[in-house]
């Protein structure tokens, strides 16, 4: 044997052993069987997780099953313009009885609603005007416009004597009010009136002496029908009307409902909800619209000038948008009701900064809202069991009211629904 031979090879000239060498443990499958297990484990330990969490609420999940109720028992505290008096007065029982919470409106004027919202003692302001950039700075936060429902501008006078319905432009109107038409039987009323025997008394103006949105709303429709209007007065909620001879300044709109039906020749502006639910209806005027065709109020007109101006819009703002510049007057269908209005809510975005605050009160908020644009807007007209003279909104434009309200926060957090 030389050094160079290999042990492990079999001596030469030899054959290799027949017994076969014992099989060795199969440790690769082992392995294997060991990372399947660990696999499912694992697997079924993040299932496991997963269940917990979405039962709690972990990572923000939220349940399939419907809201828990909401809080009951709570006054939410409202305010504003006199035009939603009516209503409330129909709308709020109804809330309280299917809810068991309340809501206070006592209907004090938009100025005072809107003064008593800035002050941040009130759940929600009501106005027949949408609020202007110096407005909106003087809130306490962000507040959300909410356009509930729809209404309209009546323009009322006194002419012992006349029946039926005088033909006003807003031409005719911008000057009984900046002074230029003095008389009734001006050649301008007399053009619009010509089988109309006028006569020659001289017309006493009303006006609202206090902050009020219907005199925004016929001041809007004065400044988009007179250029000198528009220059020198303007619209507003509160403006300097010009000084004419006899005019008579009130507040409120009973008092110029009452002023005007007790003063003979006198002309005024009130709410259309107001004229027509009254038991002995004053006198009131056909408008002059842009087809040129002299229309009385009604609600089905006031519903289609508005459906006609939404329809016009380039775009609807957003609830936190700017809707100074949005106006319903002087729609242009043929029979649209020239001084149609929306009626706005106003409720602040982050509740947390609201009146009162507390998240069973926020969530109590987001409640009556979605009702007044759900249940609410099937009782506002007149074909309801107790009439109600307002006109339902379009459906674009309670689609953005929902989306505003969807961004309401409690503490900068999204406030969980309730129903």
């Amino acid at each position: 044997m030389t050094a160079s031979s290999d042990a492990s090879s079999p001596p030469s000239g030899t054959s290799p052993s027949t017994t076969p060498e014992p099989p060795r443990p199969v440790v690769r499958r082992r392995r294997e069987r060991g990372t399947i297990y660990a696999i499912v484990g694992a697997v079924l330990i993040v299932v496991i997780l997963v269940a917990v969490g979405y039962s709690t609420s972990w990572y923000g999940l939220q349940k399939s099953s419907s809201p828990v109720p909401c809080s009951s028992g709570i006054t939410l505290q409202g305010d504003g313009a006199q035009i939603a008096t009516p209503l409330m007065g129909v709308w709020t029982p109804a809330y309280h009885t299917l809810t068991n919470n309340t809501v206070n409106y006592p209907g004090s004027g938009s100025g005072t609603g809107l003064a008593h919202f800035t002050a941040d003692t009130l759940d929600f302001a009501v106005t027949d005007d949408p609020l202007s950039a110096t407005q909106v700075g003087q809130l306490p936060t962000t507040a959300l416009t909410l356009p509930f429902v729809g209404g309209a501008l009546t323009i009322i006078y006194n002419l012992p004597g006349i029946s039926g319905h005088l033909n006003l432009t807003g031409a005719i109107l911008a000057g009984i009010y900046n002074g230029t038409i003095t008389t009734w039987n001006d050649p301008a009323i007399v053009a619009s009136n010509p089988h109309v025997s006028l006569p020659s008394n001289t017309i006493v103006p009303v006006v609202r002496s206090d902050s009020a949105g219907t005199t925004y709303v016929f001041t809007d429709f004065l400044s988009q029908s007179s250029s000198w209007w528009s220059t020198n007065v303007g619209k507003g909620i509160s403006v300097s009307f010009p000084k004419v001879t006899g005019e008579k300044g009130v507040h409120g709109n009973s008092l110029v409902i009452s002023t005007v039906t007790t003063t003979s020749y006198a002309i005024g502006y009130t709410d259309l909800t107001d004229v027509l639910s009254l038991a002995t209806t004053p006198q009131y005027a056909a408008i002059q619209n842009p087809a040129g065709n002299y229309i009385v109020p009604t609600i089905a007109n006031t519903e289609s000038a508005i459906l006609d101006k939404v329809q016009s819009m380039a775009s609807i703002p957003p609830s936190t948008g700017n809707w100074y510049g949005v106006s319903m007057v002087k729609a242009n269908g043929t029979t649209d009701y020239p001084i149609a209005t929306f009626i706005y809510m106003y409720v602040y975005q982050a509740a947390d900064k609201g009146y009162a605050p507390s998240l069973a009160r926020a969530q109590v908020i987001i409640q009556w809202l979605h009702w007044t644009l759900s249940s609410g807007q099937s009782s506002v007209d007149e074909t309801a069991p107790t009439p109600l003279y307002y006109a339902p909104l379009p459906s674009a434009i309670l689609s953005v009211d929902e989306a505003g309200i969807s961004t309401m926060n409690y503490n900068g957090v999204s406030i969980p629904a309730c129903k």
